[in-house]
């Protein structure tokens, strides 16, 4: 159950729907200080559809460049973003990741190998 994100109190409303080019999602309103809200689903304040930065950090943890990433969005889902915006989802949704996919990923984000030291041998 949701709370207020400004008093925390747990008497709120349901207030109609905000639409985005995305997603539609409900809007709250607190019943003591009577503030609007959209409650944060770990996707607050972004601009593409939640499925498709799923897919993007996914596809960059299974070895796909930035580059590769990007172009494949753009192919495949109409959506035009940067390598610059793939590399941020990324950083922000490591959660995401499993552990050893995660490591693997920062380390390319690092420019660093990501080789270790018996498969170099």
């Amino acid at each position: 159950m949701a709370v207020c994100e400004k008093c925390g109190s747990p008497h709120i409303s349901k207030k109609g729907f905000r639409y985005n080019s995305s997603v539609k999602k409900q809007k709250y309103q607190c019943s003591s200080c009577h503030h609007w809200f959209v409650e944060d689903d770990g996707f607050k304040r972004m601009r593409n559809k939640p499925e498709t930065i799923v897919r993007a950090i996914h596809q960059y943890a299974d070895g796909f460049s930035l580059g590769k990433v990007k172009n494949h969005l753009s192919q495949h889902d109409n959506t035009e973003v940067s390598r610059w915006t793939v590399r941020n989802w990324v950083v922000k949704y490591d959660a995401l990741l499993k552990k050893n996919l995660r490591n693997s990923a920062f380390r390319r984000l690092r420019g660093k190998s990501i080789l270790t030291k018996k498969e170099s041998m």
